[in-house]
């Protein structure tokens, strides 16, 4: 445990208060971190093995001021009244709090470890159980084609289920847009890495948490008067869907998005649900024209014994972009 810290600023509060779990958030191999009660954490690996570990200096008090000092850092409120947090830890890795009376008896905390750097498109291979529409099979070749892809400005939604890598997969992609081009990404944790010297990185509230209560429909409004050539957003969930597809139907074409969906076909019918949230004018089969004639690919990917794969690569079309 290292000592105390004797300045002011709050990273160097939380620092401190996070060593005990300093060595699981540096491991490569750790993807999760959960704590459902004092005195011990579970740890989730690559691949799905999870683990009770006994950490007994993290007593109710220690978890308390663990969780302060985190809503310091990210300008947040927590208390009995408001018991939920949602926040980036210093090193970018995603914290949620949730405390009493939210749940029965014990606070409870969920880390979702930050990758450092995307991995090459190379790196995925496409199952050929599950292709549907797709390329061929060869690494080489779908690395080729996504790359093309968005070279050639098609709008591309990732899908996939929760610790699937679709932020991982989204961050791949980000590499391939042209250096020249103007970025506005938005999501609610800092984890997309565009490394274009022409962006602008903007960051949502929560469901309705943060120091600004800001929501990612409010930020594509913006980001439509700054004049992106594309528009990243981390995750669709809910109404902004709407704006997400007339901001690709004015003039941004090229723009990627990640959804949560155990298929492609799928992803296209969650797509569709959420338009509905705000075009309430639309009945689901409109919504549902919609999206696809907007969208031209879904990647879905999974975790196939291990390993992140795309298990299927569904076209919508091949229209020309403007």
């Amino acid at each position: 445990m290292t000592a105390r810290p004797t300045t002011d600023g709050p990273s160097d509060y939380l620092s401190y208060y996070l060593e005990p779990l300093r060595p699981l958030l540096v491991d490569a191999d750790t993807t999760d971190i959960y704590i459902n009660r004092p005195g011990e954490i579970w740890r989730e690996r690559l691949g799905g093995e999870i683990a009770c570990l006994p950490m007994p200096m993290l007593d109710s008090e220690y978890l308390q001021r663990l969780v302060r000092q985190v809503a310091v850092h990210s300008h947040q409120g927590l208390s009995r009244a408001h018991p939920l947090l949602s926040a980036s830890l210093p090193d970018g890795a995603r914290i949620q709090i949730v405390m009493p009376p939210a749940t029965q008896r014990h606070l409870a905390i969920a880390i979702r470890r930050h990758r450092a750097a995307a991995l090459p498109l190379a790196s995925y291979v496409l199952e050929p159980a599950r292709r549907r529409d797709a390329i061929a099979a060869p690494t080489g070749e779908l690395a080729a084609y996504l790359a093309e892809a968005v070279r050639q400005r098609r709008n591309i939604i990732i899908s996939g289920g929760t610790s699937s890598g679709k932020t991982t997969l989204l961050n791949s992609l980000l590499a391939e847009i042209p250096p020249s081009e103007r970025l506005i990404t938005i999501e609610d944790a800092a984890e997309l890495q565009p490394s274009h010297a022409n962006r602008v990185q903007l960051i949502a509230a929560r469901g309705g948490q943060g120091e600004a209560n800001v929501t990612p429909n409010d930020l594509l409004e913006a980001a439509l008067r700054m004049r992106p050539d594309r528009i990243l957003l981390g995750e669709l969930r809910g109404a902004e869907a709407y704006t997400f597809l007339r901001a690709i139907n004015t003039g941004h074409p090229g723009s990627i998005t990640t959804i949560h969906a155990d298929s492609a076909e799928g992803a296209l019918r969650q797509l569709a649900i959420m338009i509905l949230q705000g075009a309430h004018n639309l009945d689901y089969a409109n919504a549902y024209g919609l999206v696809t004639s907007m969208i031209d690919i879904v990647v879905q990917i999974d975790r196939v014994e291990n390993r992140r794969c795309i298990s299927e690569v569904l076209r919508l079309g091949d229209r020309t972009a403007p």
